[in-house]
Parts: C-alpha cells; structure tokens; sequence
C-alpha cells in the first residue's frame, strides 16, 4: 500500500473514531463531531488536504485549543485541553498513520507489562485500542506477579503528560518514521499546542495517549532489559521486589532513569513501598474471585464485594452496534444484579468519595428503573459538595435523565443549577463543570434560563462555554439575540464563529442573505460546516445540536 493510501486510511478512521467516541473524556462533546459523522467522506478529504497542504494551513488556519482547569481531586486541579476539530482530525491521523509502528516497538502485549492503550485498531466501529486490555487486567496481573515476590513498590509519574519533553518524543518517534515525514507535522502541530515551549501533550485525546506510549517506551525497555519484573499502566507502575532493599534499589533505578532520560518523576505522595500482604489488601480489585455469600460472610463483606465487582464490570455500550437494542437490555440486566442505591448511599455517607467507585456508580444509575433513577438523581443532587470531584459525571448524568425525570423533579434540577450559577459557586467555577451544566440547562426553556444563559455570555470569556450558549439559544428561537450578535462574527472566536454559522438558521432569511455575503471568509472548516448546516435544516424536526 502506498503512503497516500496508508494515510487516507488513517484519516477515515480518525473521523470515524472521533465522530463515534468523542475527542475527549474530559471536555463536552462538541457539536462539530456531528458533522464529522453526518458529512465522513467529505472530513476524510478535507484532513487529506490539510496534509497535503500542511505549512500553508497551519500558517493560515492556524489551530485554536481551548484550555481549561480541571478538577483532580476535592482541591487539586489540572489544565486539559480540548484541541481545534479540524486540526485534531489531522493530529489523530497523523499518529494513526504511525501507530502500527508504535505498537510494534513497544514490549510485546503477550509479555503482560505494559497495558495502557495497545493499539489494535477496528475499522468498523472507529476503535483503536485493545478492548480486551484494561486498568483491571494490569491491577489483577499484579496482583498475581505480587504473589511472587516479597514487596511491591506502587508509583506514578508526576504530571506525565503537561512535562513529556517534546525533544524526546521526536527522538522516539523518528525511530520508527524514518523518513520522517509525518513526525515533523506531529512536532509542529505541538509546538503550536505548546506554544513553542518544549514539553507538554493534550489530556484526554488519544492520539496523546499513544504519543506518551511511545515515549516512555524507552524506560520500559531499560527496567525490561535489566531484568526488572513490573507492571505499567500509563503513568502507574508497580515493581516487585524480593526484599526491602531489593525495592528501593528498583525505585532509584526507574527514578533515576526517568529523570535521566525524560526529565520526569515521581510523584512523592503516592511513592510506596509494601509488602506483598499490603499491597493485595490494599488493592481496589485485589479479592478473591470465589462469589461472597453475604449471609455466611456478612453485611461488610458483601459490600466490599459489591464495590469490587462493580469496579470491575464495563458499562461500555456500543448504540452503532447492530444488535444495540439487545446489547442494552443485557447491560440493564447485568446492572440490576447490584444495588447500586445501596452503594451510592454507602459513599455519600462518607466525608470523601471514592473518584473511581462513585463514577462507576453515577453512570449506571442511568440504567436503572424510572422510579429508582429519579430518586438516585435527587439524592446525588443533594450530596453535590461531597461530591465535588465527580461533579461532571453528575452533571452528565443530568442531562442524559432529565427528560424521563417527573416534572417536579426536573424543576429541583434546574432551580438548582441557575442558583449555583446567580451565586457563583466554586461547584461551577471551572469552564467544564459550566459547559456540562448549560447543557443540563438547554432542557428547559423558559425566561429563567433564557435571561441566566444571556447573562453568562456576558461573563464567561471561555469559547466553549460561549459557543453551547450560541448552540442553545438558537434552538429556542431567540432570533432577536442571535441577531444582535451578528454584527460581532469578526471577533468571536473559532468556536463561537462555528456556532454562530449553525444558529444563523434561526434567523431564516436574514440568516440565509448574512451566510451568502460571508462565506467567502470563511476558512475551510468554517465552509463544510456552513454546508452541514444547510442540508440539515432540510431534514424534518431537526433541532440544532448542543
């Protein structure tokens, strides 16, 4: 197969696996990824010319990422960025185009210590990583190599991904693109995420994700070579040691190396070293796989059983699938097996939750019967401070129940939400959170949300924040303010702009004549999106997407 070929086959399934699964797990889903669906072949061509004409168009149409802090943990937080559409189109594609070369470098899957995003692409639903590898088989793969040894060392990286040095990861990367033709627009693409500083890679995409596989690549090599017996899930690794001085000779060994060769380290609060006994104890999935009779084994075992089983069973479920429906009525049944109240119930009983068990838990109540949902939802709700760390689960939540929710509890829902935002809470501080409860919001259209909408316009300067403001105010009809803001296109933002293109529907023929006299300034991206647009209003019932 040809260059070209191998690259137009790595832009179509970077569309099709941004379309189907999103850009991020961190930001909303954005509007854009419907189209990319809805027009695929003409967004293949369209990254096929960004190729091709790389330099002119990163100079010309040059990416705009939005960052955000994040919250990690109940006061940590963490920048993430949510990258230009098109340009992570191309990015993805890039790395797609690579990624066969990238596996193959790294320690072989069947060796089982290296577990984090082994690429094993599907062409037919967009994936691209081993579904059958996970954060549970590398906790479970340890857990029997920990049989074996004496002591266990557990460690991550500190900020692996905004400190990964850019000079490192060409220097990995030319290794296996030898020509080097697409590990130069990767290193640009980059350096303009970075702004020209010499470290850093997005948070949450997975083109990243392989990026930072690859690079630390190199020190997985060495511990391997060396004859060090690990486990390594991105930035976690766990060394098993035959004494206490065997752990911290293995410790200093990977600090040093990391530091030597990629100026990283290690994060000093989560460094331990246990024995085996601890660390088995201690361990999230570490039980044993014999079911628990909560009659012979108690009410405290049974729970730590539940929590267990729960962390360990997916939730993943595929709507493209051919057998979809029937693939959702199993995954409801499988759910119905724990009492995920009495769970949920458990952690908010507790000062701090869980991050990882209550957002198991938060998705599935999703699944649940109408009436356990409703009550699950109000309870969440009313526990939001506590959970403050999960608080964009909850917020997702929201909004994919809020229309099976009885209309008194719909209400308590959006009361809430324009108190959080007329008092400024911290719960709503940070430009996701917001984003995700505007959404929440856009179910409820009447003067309260309309006026609180128009006012955070006014106040919040993120584009992503402004553009579901622009998306959802259009789909209410409120043409005298899409109107309004037509006089300010030229200096809105990439996002807002995009927006903005969509909600001039909603000014019909004002609209039509504003989108004839100002297409010529729009940019490539701008112009298929204006074409999406068009064909999608002659659809019947479609409401502009938020």
């Amino acid at each position: 197969m040809s260059i070209a070929a191998d690259f137009r086959k790595a832009a179509e399934l970077s569309v099709d696996n941004v379309a189907r699964h999103g850009d991020t797990d961190i930001f909303p889903f954005p509007f854009e990824n419907y189209a990319f669906s809805d027009l695929r072949n003409k967004f293949v061509e369209l990254v096929l010319e960004y190729n091709t004409n790389f330099e002119k168009f990163i100079n010309d149409y040059p990416p705009q990422h939005v960052n955000s802090l994040t919250p990690a943990g109940y006061f940590g937080f963490r920048w993430a960025s949510q990258i230009d559409p098109i340009w992570n189109l191309h990015f993805l594609a890039c790395v797609i185009a690579i990624a066969p070369d990238i596996e193959v470098a790294r320690i072989p899957l069947k060796e089982e210590v290296v577990f984090s995003y082994r690429f094993n692409p599907n062409y037919e639903t967009g994936d691209l990583f081993d579904k059958t590898v996970s954060w549970a088989n590398f906790i479970e793969a340890s857990v029997e190599e920990a049989a074996q040894h004496e002591f266990v060392v557990t460690c991550d990286i500190s900020e692996f991904y905004p400190r990964l040095g850019h000079h490192r990861l060409e220097n990995a990367l030319l290794q296996i693109d030898k020509p080097g033709h697409v590990s130069k627009k990767i290193m640009k693409f980059l350096s303009n995420f970075s702004n020209t500083r010499s470290f850093g890679l997005p948070i949450g995409g997975s083109a990243a994700r392989l990026l930072s596989e690859i690079t630390i690549n190199q020190v997985d090599r060495l511990l391997y070579y060396k004859n060090i017996k690990f486990k390594r899930f991105a930035d976690d690794y766990h060394i098993f040691a035959s004494s206490r001085e065997d752990a911290y000779s293995k410790l200093m060994f990977l600090s040093e190396k990391l530091f030597d060769n990629q100026g990283l380290s290690m994060q000093k609060a989560k460094t331990r070293i246990m024995s085996t006994a601890e660390f088995r104890a201690t361990n999230p999935l570490a039980i044993e796989r014999a079911q628990v009779d909560p009659e012979q084994a108690g009410a405290d075992a049974a729970e730590k059983h539940s929590r267990t089983a729960i962390l360990r069973f997916s939730l993943n479920f595929d709507p493209y699938s051919p057998t979809a429906e029937e693939d959702y009525q199993e995954l409801r049944k499988e759910i119905q097996k724990f009492d995920i109240i009495g769970l949920l119930k458990s952690e908010l009983s507790k000062s701090r939750v869980h991050t990882a068990l209550t957002k198991k838990l938060i998705s599935a109540v999703k699944h649940l019967d109408v009436r356990q949902r409703e009550e699950a939802v109000l309870s969440i709700w009313k526990n939001q401070e506590i959970l403050y760390p999960t608080f964009a689960s909850v917020l997702v939540l929201m909004d994919s129940v809020i229309d099976s929710m009885t209309v008194e509890g719909r209400r308590k829902i959006i009361d809430a939400i324009l108190e959080l935002i007329n008092k400024e809470s911290y719960l709503l501080r940070a430009d996701t959170h917001m984003c995700y409860a505007i959404r929440v919001l856009a179910h409820e259209n009447m003067p309260e949300t309309i006026g609180a909408l128009q006012q955070l316009y006014e106040t919040r300067l993120s584009p992503i924040v402004r553009r579901d403001i622009i998306l959802i105010l259009a789909r209410w009809n409120e043409w005298y303010w899409i109107s309004d803001l037509r006089n300010k296109f030229r200096s809105l933002s990439g996002a807002e702009r995009r927006a903005f293109i969509v909600a001039s529907h909603a000014l019909k023929d004002e609209g039509r004549h504003w989108r004839q006299s100002t297409k010529r300034e729009f940019d490539p991206f701008e112009k298929l999106i204006a074409e999406w647009a068009d064909s999608r209003t002659q659809t019947p019932n479609w409401r502009i997407p938020v």
